[in-house]
């Protein structure tokens, strides 16, 4: 008696289900083709109901032989809205993930530029360091253009790059290494000369630079091993000591150079009596202004004299002139400095200058050069240029 009343519900349930699908279904009144409205008499079963009876085939007799139905869902073709379609047990089916692209990275490309120019960064730093330290202008001058034209370049090659988050700390690294090394050239850049701000501050940059450059190497996992071949035949050493003249004799302080004039009929001395370093002198005007050396700089005075010895041979020139001064120059290992132009009526007495000089006769002053108060003077020469391939070379470092 139970299993007949569940049999009359499904039924009732069944048929109220059908009977609400054929209600719900589109129209299937044919389109107007004549224009008049009129429908098509024809009885075709509707799609809904057509699908409904199939499902419904064979419930009535598997509910009047006790069979209850099967809950379970039938399989219904895959749309392409939905994930997955659930299996028989209820386990939906493996649905493939498509993997997100990954961007191609220049890890390799920034590893390389490291490894390959490392050694010649901290070889270029080294030797703009060791020449600023003896206060060689030249050479510090030199390896600082040279170092920052080469760090300039290779802040662009690494801007360039678009590394991934494990190649960032080397990227960062390499790039303030190179930032400090370009400093260090732009400090000792121009016609400025060596002063203790700016040895100071291509030192200190020099310094951040090889830390840096030390620090980026230490996240590369291989060792840097190629150096050029241009770098690698720099040197450390300074420029070596030149001779004293071109036969080699070197003179000295308060030793006197004879030669003769062009004419051949006249001889004359030349002679460096002293050389001495000061930070200030003063001038003789109304305000008495003071002229101070620029910080780590110094005047050196170096006092000429050039004496007319007189007339020999059968030549009636009695006259002589003498060198003027810009023939004297002082030079310090590869760097040599120019005198400055010192005006009259100043507390270092008279400077010297080029004149007209008759039998006997004398001119003496002082030529100042403008130089680093850390050039060591036992190392340093005055050199005249008398023309005709004569050039005498005094070391200051000595005297009689």
């Amino acid at each position: 008696m139970i299993v007949m009343d569940l049999q009359n519900a499904v039924v009732t349930i069944l048929a109220l289900v059908v009977f609400t699908s054929i209600l719900s279904s589109p129209s299937l009144a044919a389109p107007d083709t004549a224009g008049a409205g009129i429908t098509d008499p024809g009885p075709p079963q509707p799609a809904a109901a057509r699908n409904i009876s199939c499902l419904l085939a064979g419930v009535e007799e598997r509910l009047q032989s006790g069979h209850l139905l099967d809950p379970t869902p039938g399989q219904v073709p895959e749309t392409a809205d939905e994930p997955g379609v659930p299996v028989g047990n209820g386990t939906p089916l493996p649905v493939e993930e498509i993997p997100e692209p990954v961007p191609d990275y220049d890890d390799d490309e920034l590893a390389m530029l490291v490894e390959e120019n490392s050694i010649s960064l901290m070889l270029l730093s080294m030797q703009n360091a060791y020449a600023l330290y003896a206060w060689d202008e030249l050479p510090a001058k030199e390896s600082a253009t040279a170092l920052r034209a080469l760090a300039a370049r290779l802040l662009k090659d690494s801007a360039a790059l678009q590394v991934s988050d494990d190649r960032k700390a080397l990227q960062t690294s390499f790039t303030r290494a190179l930032e400090s090394y370009e400093a260090a050239g732009a400090a000792l850049q121009g016609n400025t000369l060596l002063n203790r701000t700016t040895v100071d501050a291509a030192l200190e940059a020099n310094r951040e630079g090889s830390n840096r450059l030390r620090e980026a190497s230490g996240y590369l996992q291989r060792p840097v091993l190629k150096v050029p071949a241009e770098i690698a035949a720099t040197s450390l050493s300074l420029s070596r000591q030149r001779d004293a003249s071109g036969s080699g004799e070197e003179l000295v302080l308060l030793q006197r150079y004879v030669y003769e004039d062009r004419s051949r009929a006249n001889d004359i001395s030349l002679m460096l009596e002293s050389a001495s370093g000061i930070g200030v002198y003063y001038l003789f005007n109304e305000r008495g202004e003071a002229v101070l050396a620029e910080p780590g700089r110094m005047f050196l005075l170096v006092k000429v004299k050039v004496t007319n010895l007189g007339h020999k041979g059968e030549s009636r020139t009695y006259k002589v002139r003498t060198p003027d001064p810009r023939d004297f120059t002082l030079q310090y290992r590869g760097t040599t400095y120019a005198p400055i132009k010192l005006a009259s009526g100043t507390s270092l007495g008279e400077p010297y200058a080029a004149a007209t000089l008759d039998r006997y006769g004398m001119k003496a002053g002082y030529i100042v050069f403008d130089i680093p108060e850390a050039l060591p003077l036992d190392e340093c020469f005055v050199q005249v240029n008398l023309g005709g391939g004569t050039s005498p070379v005094w070391a200051l470092g000595k005297t009689l």
